[in-house]
């Protein structure tokens, strides 16, 4: 996974999430610091992740992320209100990476819709977990770079 990783940021996420596993399939949320990845953080969307029903609370929201959609999500329960275009694109991911318990990692273009210029995102989503073996949370990392 970690060649795959274009994105020098979502690199770096991805080798911090991988160093903070220590032998294990996945970290849990207690392993990390944010004092360690400040550069990412606004980067960053913490998911909570219940079962049965799947759902995903939204914990952090960063601000880079936040600027991106133009709003908070914080607390709010992801696809709660029917899928949205960006539901339908992101929850398939954010289940695939639950049910695996690895990371993913997606490229691909978007259209600004303040001013229809296309983009591209990059977009990673790891998995937390507080006892390895069951996904109850995600780290996500997401940019955004318009075309000039």
């Amino acid at each position: 996974m970690n060649e795959a990783i274009s994105h020098p940021l979502l690199h770096q996420l991805y080798e911090y999430w991988d160093s903070k596993r220590a032998g294990r399939t996945m970290p849990a949320r207690h392993d990390l610091d944010p004092i360690e990845i400040p550069e990412l953080l606004r980067h960053l969307i913490l998911l909570d992740i219940t079962h049965d029903p799947l759902r995903f609370r939204v914990r952090l929201y960063g601000t880079g992320v936040t600027e991106l959609r133009g709003h908070d999500l914080t607390g709010r329960f992801l696809y709660e209100d029917g899928l949205t275009p960006i539901g339908q694109q992101t929850r398939p991911w954010n289940v695939r990476t639950v049910e695996s318990r690895e990371p993913h990692y997606t490229v691909g273009d978007y259209t600004d819709i303040s001013d229809g210029r296309i983009g591209t995102f990059y977009r990673l989503g790891l998995p937390l977990s507080s006892n390895d073996d069951t996904v109850d949370m995600l780290m996500i990392g997401l940019i955004r770079e318009r075309a000039r």
